[in-house]
This record gives C-alpha cells, structure tokens and sequence, in this order.
C-alpha cells in the first residue's frame, strides 16, 4: 500500500469511528428524547446498520487490489474500534 494510500486508509477509518459515534447521539436524541441508553434499542439498530455499510464500503474500495487485505480489515477494524474509545473516554473524563 503506497503511503497516501495509506493516510486515507487512516484518515477515513477514523472519520468512519467519528460519525458512527455521532451519529449514535443523533439518533438517540431523535428517537428517546430524555431516556437513557440502551445497548438494545432502534437508534443503535440504525447506527449500526449505517456505520457497517460505510465501513464496508469505503475499506472493499480502498483494499480490493491489495495482496494482503485481510491485515488491513483486521487494522481498519481496530482504527475504527479505538477512535470511538478514544472519543468516549475524552467527553467522559473532561
């Protein structure tokens, strides 16, 4: 993978992990206004049905002529995974 290749592989992924958090927030203020959060419930059906589409999408671009894509899934899976972390605990602990 060439190295600008490799930035938006980066750059996207996290972007990915941003809006999917987000976009949770969205959803969750737009169907349960007031309620707390709940793992089971249609705002996180929404958001991860939405999150996984992009996700797959922009990664099968991105990897469909690399050798040894199943690295980068695996990679792009743990990117996406800590930038929600990494969001969550910074408006937790601030």
């Amino acid at each position: 993978m060439s190295n600008m290749r490799r930035i938006f592989f980066y750059i996207g992924n996290i972007f990915i992990g941003i809006i999917s958090y987000y976009s949770y927030l969205y959803f969750w203020m737009l169907f349960s206004w007031g309620d707390p959060f709940r793992f089971f419930s249609v705002e996180t059906l929404i958001t991860l049905c939405i999150s996984t589409i992009i996700f797959l999408g922009y990664n099968y671009l991105l990897l469909r002529k690399e050798t040894y894509s199943k690295k980068y899934w695996w990679i792009s899976l743990g990117v996406i995974l800590f930038s929600i972390i990494a969001i969550v605990s910074i408006i937790e602990y601030s």
